[in-house]
């Protein structure tokens, strides 16, 4: 299974992350349909480096002509963020689509902070790190699109209705 196969090679690589996004929210609880996989990572270069190395590892390849690497530069986060618009990189396997993970680099909210913040959860042998409840709130909060908004409603209600 492609989710097991990415959580073990993030953990084989030591990859400081966070699950985010639709397959987060089932992992908290809510019954929700989604194929791919949503992370934030800690952006220091080593961190960012060990990542693509396990992305690679799943023959996973980044969709735009861009070093994962130079994210770690809040200059580049910046200008990817506010003059190109670009919040987070797609790598995908060329031979099978559905295996596909969006790592948001150029947001606004610290990502280190997710992370350290983040609930470790066990999936069969592994554990895998989630986004808080709090967390996935405030960044599905108020962007507009109608799944985050129900994501929002069903998250507040685990977390009793505040």
């Amino acid at each position: 299974m492609f989710y097991e196969e990415l959580f073990a090679a993030l953990a084989k690589h030591r990859v400081a992350y966070a699950v985010i996004g639709g397959l987060a929210v089932n992992l908290h609880g809510v019954p929700r349909m989604t194929y791919d996989v949503d992370i934030v990572c800690v952006r220091t270069s080593e961190n960012l480096a060990s990542l693509g190395h396990a992305l690679a590892e799943l023959s996973l390849r980044i969709r735009q002509p861009l070093l994962l690497e130079t994210f770690a530069d809040p200059e580049v986060q910046r200008i990817a963020r506010e003059e190109h618009n670009m919040l987070a990189l797609t790598f995908t396997d060329p031979n099978d689509p559905l295996r596909e993970v969006d790592v948001l680099v150029a947001t606004a909210f610290d990502a280190d902070a997710i992370v350290a913040r983040a609930e470790a959860r066990p999936w069969n042998d592994l554990t895998v790190s989630i986004a808080s409840l709090d967390d996935l709130v405030q960044m599905k909060s108020n962007t507009g699109r109608a799944q985050d908004e129900a994501d929002v409603l069903h998250l507040r209600r685990l977390r009793g209705g505040s």
